[in-house]
C-alpha cells in the first residue's frame, strides 16, 4: 500500500473513531441527565362552598384556589358530590397524564394547578386513602397501606417521604425517578380515583 493510500486510510478511520467516541459521549450523558416529565395535579374546587363551614361545606382553607376561578371556572361542593356518588370519581380531579408508557428513565416534577391539596403516593396496588368518606364514595373502602394507618381506630395519613409526597395549592416538587423497564403505580390518598401508571414501551 502506498503511503499516500495509507494517510488516507489513517485519516478515515481517525474519523470513524472520533465519531463513535463522540456518540457514546452523547450516550452517556443522555444516562446522566435523564429527560424530566411533568406531571399535574388538577381540581376545579370552588373556594366559597368548599371553605364554608361542615356540614355546608368542608371547612375553611380547603380550597385555596384564587387565580382567575370566575374566568377559569369551578365546581361547587355539591356538584362534586353528586358526580363522586354517581360515576365514583370527580372528573375534573385527576393527574396529568393519567398514563405514561416509558422508554427511558427520566425524573418527575410534580405541580399543582388546583386549590385542594393532593398526595402523589407510590402504591403496589390501588386502592382507598386516609379519607374513610371519600374511599367509601368512590368504590375504595380498602385504604393502602402506603396511604394510611390505623392509629386509636382512626384513620390517619402515612408520614411524607420520597414516594408519598404532599402536594399543597401552588406548589411544585420533584418527584420519584422512574425508571424504564419497571411498572409503577401513583395514587392520591386523599382522592384516591386520581391515578397515573407508568409502564415499559414495548416494540
Amino acid at each position: 500500500m502506498s503511503k499516500r493510500k495509507v494517510l488516507v486510510f489513517t485519516a478515515f478511520v481517525c474519523m470513524i473513531g472520533l465519531g463513535f467516541a463522540a456518540t457514546m459521549r452523547a450516550r452517556w450523558a443522555h444516562k446522566e441527565k435523564p429527560s424530566t416529565l411533568t406531571i399535574s395535579n388538577r381540581d376545579f374546587c370552588d373556594p366559597a362552598t368548599f371553605n364554608a363551614n361542615p356540614p355546608a361545606g368542608i371547612g375553611p382553607g380547603t380550597c385555596l384556589r384564587d387565580d382567575n376561578v370566575s374566568v377559569n371556572g369551578s365546581q361547587k361542593l355539591a356538584g362534586f358530590r353528586a358526580e363522586l356518588a354517581q360515576e365514583k370519581s370527580v372528573g375534573a380531579w385527576r393527574f396529568n397524564p393519567d398514563r405514561v408508557a416509558t422508554e427511558e428513565g427520566f425524573n418527575l416534577t410534580l405541580v399543582s394547578r388546583g386549590g385542594e391539596t393532593h398526595t402523589f403516593t407510590r402504591v403496589a396496588e390501588f386502592g382507598g386513602g386516609f379519607v374513610p368518606p371519600l374511599n367509601a364514595a368512590s368504590g375504595n373502602p380498602v385504604p393502602r397501606p402506603e396511604c394510611a394507618r390505623v392509629v386509636n381506630g382512626q384513620l390517619v395519613p402515612q408520614p411524607p417521604s420520597a414516594n408519598n409526597i404532599f402536594l399543597e395549592h401552588g406548589e411544585t416538587e420533584a418527584g420519584p425517578r422512574i425508571v424504564e423497564d419497571e411498572e409503577a403505580k401513583f395514587q392520591c390518598c386523599i382522592h384516591p380515583w386520581m391515578r397515573t401508571t407508568f409502564n415499559p414501551k414495548h416494540d
